[in-house]
């Protein structure tokens, strides 16, 4: 083999084994990552160490049953709330809805939206799915016993404070603004921290979407 062949040769080598590395190198750059711990502490997400899992429970949505069963299958968004709440809880659904619409198209058909009521003396079946459906057409609503209501919220570590049979219907109620996130098994895997950034929520969730 002649000197100039054997040169050839190197130097196509050492071009392939470049554009090898400079190739991984763009790919890791560029290819989506899941977030860490750290970076989704910074933008409002705490993820469980390890998943919880969820007492059996039973309530109501529209017509129909809604149990741990529901949960199964898909990344569930729980917001614990109550349609009557005249600020805080419309505003934390418009956002939900904002994060919804950031979604991509794949991570947005593996995440439902739900709102479950912590007021059932007024937040009847057919009330709660109008209010959730306000907010986006995909929502859904969930009300039913409170003694029930009130061990979820527990599980969920979702704090709220009771009314039952109050004398007056124009009461108020002190309730948890922070967002339960349920895994595709029905188990919590973390929440988001009030005050909500929709954007940063959509990141969030196309992250777990995505590597879990």
């Amino acid at each position: 083999m002649s000197n100039n062949k054997s040169i050839r040769i190197t130097v196509a080598s050492c071009l392939l084994i470049v554009s090898m590395v400079a190739g991984l190198f763009v790919y890791s750059t560029i290819a989506p990552k899941e977030l860490t711990a750290e970076e989704y502490k910074q933008i409002g997400f705490y993820k469980l160490v390890r998943t919880r899992q969820i007492n059996n429970f039973e309530l109501i949505e529209g017509d129909s049953k809604f149990s741990n069963n529901d949960l199964v299958g898909a990344w569930d968004v729980l917001f614990l709330g109550f349609a009557s709440c005249p600020d805080m809880c419309p505003m934390t659904m418009k956002k939900m809805a904002m994060a919804n619409s950031n979604l991509s198209e794949e991570a947005s058909s593996k995440v439902n939206f739900r709102m479950i009521s912590v007021d059932p003396d007024r937040d009847t079946p057919k009330k709660m799915q109008e209010y959730a459906e306000a907010f986006n057409p995909s929502f859904t609503g969930i009300t039913g016993d409170i003694e029930v209501i009130y061990k979820l919220a527990t599980d969920l570590t979702l704090p709220f404070v009771p009314v039952v049979g109050s004398d007056t219907s124009n009461y108020d109620m002190d309730h948890s603004m922070n967002l339960a996130v349920i895994d595709p098994n029905g188990n919590y895997f973390g929440f988001f921290k009030s005050p909500h950034t929709p954007e940063k929520m959509a990141e969030v969730l196309e992250s777990i979407v995505a590597f879990n």
